[in-house]
C-alpha cells in the first residue's frame, strides 16, 4: 500500500506542477481569470488583488508539485494539498451548475475543460490527495528536514521569477493561437462565393453560374444571354480573425488586420493603465515607422470619446481603431504591446519594454521565416 501511496504522490505531484506552472508563466491570464471570478461572484472589490493572489496561488500549487515529487516536507505537503482541493471543489461544483464562467482556468490557457469535466477532474484529485494523507506518516524523509527547506527555496525563486517575467515581459511559453505564424487570412472555404444569373434570350431559361465559372469568352453565347442578377454567399468569418472597428463602428477587420504591407500594431487594450514612459515608446516608435514609410495602427477597447482625449494629450500620430478586450489581452499580454503582421500573418510580437529600434527588426526575415511557411 505504501508503494500505490508514493506512485499516486508522484502522479499528483506532476499535475500539481502542471497546473501551477502554465498559470504562473501567464500571470496576465490568471489575473484575467481571477477578475471573472470575482466579477461572477459579485466581489468586485477584490479586482485589485487579482494579480497578487494569482502570482501566490500559481506559486503554491507548483511548490506542492515539488514537494510531492521529490518527497520533501510530506506532512505540509499533504495537508496544503488537501486544503486546496477542500476549497476549490465547491467552487468547481457552484461553476458547473451555475455556468458563472466559461471555463475554471485551473490549467491556465494551455489545457481548456469545461466546468463539469473540471469538477469531475478535483473529485479524483480529492480522493486521491485523501488516500495519500492517510498515509502522509508513512513517508520517509530523503534528506534532513532543514535542509528540504532548500530545494523549497530555490523552486520558490524560480517560480516566482517566471511569473514576474510574464508580468514585465511576455509569457516564457505562448499557449494561446496569436504566436507568429499564425495567419488571420480566411481559407477558400470560407472565402465569400459569388454567382451571377443570367437569361437565355432563346429558351427564356434562366441559369446561375459561379461568377469566377460560366462562358463569358464564348461569343455565341454572350450574344444570346442577358445579365439579369448577382448573388454573393457569405464565408464564414475566420476563427482568428479580430473584429476590429472604425469611429463610425463599421466593421473594417479584412482592410485593417490583412493589410498586404508590413504593420505594426500597438495593442494597448486600456488607455487608462498606460505608463507615461509606455507613451513615450509608442511616440518614439510611431516616429519612426513614419519616417521608414511603415504603417502603425493602434487598437484598443477604449470608446473613441476617450481615445481623442488621449489622442490629444500624449500627441498619438496614428490611426485608432476599437476591439474586444478579451480578444485583445489575448492577442498580446501587454498593455501596450507591439505585434508586427503583414498580408493577415503575425511575425512578431513585443512587450513595450522589449521593442528593439526599427533599425534592429529584420522584417524581410521575419517574413520569409513566417509568411512563407504558413501559405
Amino acid at each position: 500500500m505504501r508503494i500505490a501511496a508514493i506512485i499516486v504522490r508522484f502522479l499528483l505531484g506532476v499535475v500539481f506542477i502542471y497546473s501551477g506552472f502554465v498559470k504562473a508563466v501567464d500571470p496576465w491570464g490568471f489575473q484575467f481569470k481571477l477578475e471573472d471570478y470575482f466579477i461572477a461572484f459579485g466581489w468586485d472589490w477584490m479586482i485589485p488583488a487579482a494579480m497578487v493572489m494569482g502570482i501566490m496561488l500559481s506559486a503554491a500549487e507548483f511548490l506542492i508539485g515539488i514537494a510531492f515529487l521529490l518527497g520533501i516536507k510530506p506532512k505540509l505537503s499533504t495537508w496544503s494539498a488537501l486544503l486546496f482541493m477542500i476549497l476549490f471543489t465547491p467552487i468547481t461544483l457552484y461553476l458547473a451548475i451555475t455556468n458563472a464562467v466559461p471555463d475554471c482556468g485551473c490549467f491556465g490557457d494551455a489545457l481548456i475543460l469545461t466546468n463539469w469535466e473540471t469538477f469531475y477532474k478535483n473529485l479524483i484529485i480529492i480522493i486521491l490527495v485523501i488516500f495519500i494523507f492517510i498515509y502522509r506518516k508513512k513517508f520517509g524523509h530523503y534528506m534532513k528536514c532543514k535542509l528540504e527547506w532548500i530545494p523549497v527555496a530555490f523552486f520558490t525563486v524560480a517560480i516566482l521569477f517566471i511569473s514576474f517575467y510574464g508580468l514585465r515581459h511576455l509569457p516564457l511559453m505562448e499557449f494561446l493561437p496569436y504566436e507568429p505564424g499564425l495567419s488571420m487570412k480566411p481559407s477558400e472555404e470560407q472565402q465569400d462565393q459569388y454567382f451571377v444569373t443570367y437569361l437565355d434570350n432563346r429558351t427564356g431559361e434562366e441559369t446561375e453560374y459561379p461568377a469566377d465559372d460560366f462562358p463569358w469568352e464564348d461569343s455565341t453565347w454572350m450574344a444570346n444571354n442577358e445579365f439579369v442578377s448577382q448573388r454573393v454567399v457569405e464565408g464564414e468569418a475566420p476563427e482568428y480573425l479580430i473584429a476590429v472597428f472604425d469611429e463610425n463602428f463599421d466593421n473594417v477587420s479584412s482592410d485593417v488586420m490583412l493589410h498586404p504591407e508590413f504593420q505594426f500594431f500597438v495593442v494597448m487594450y486600456d488607455l487608462d493603465k498606460v505608463s507615461e514612459k509606455a507613451f513615450e515608446e509608442v511616440r518614439d516608435f510611431a516616429a519612426q515607422c513614419e519616417s521608414e514609410g511603415v504603417l502603425m495602427t493602434a487598437l484598443t477597447a477604449t470608446p473613441y470619446d476617450d481615445i481623442e482625449t488621449v489622442r490629444h494629450e500624449e500627441q498619438l500620430p496614428i490611426p485608432f481603431y476599437t476591439a474586444d478586450d478579451i480578444v485583445l489581452k489575448m492577442f498580446i499580454r501587454a498593455n501596450p504591446g507591439f505585434v508586427l503582421m503583414k498580408d493577415g500573418t503575425i511575425l512578431g510580437k513585443w512587450a513595450w519594454r522589449d521593442l528593439p529600434e526599427l533599425s534592429e527588426i529584420n522584417l524581410e526575415e521575419l517574413e520569409a521565416e513566417f509568411l512563407k511557411s504558413s501559405e
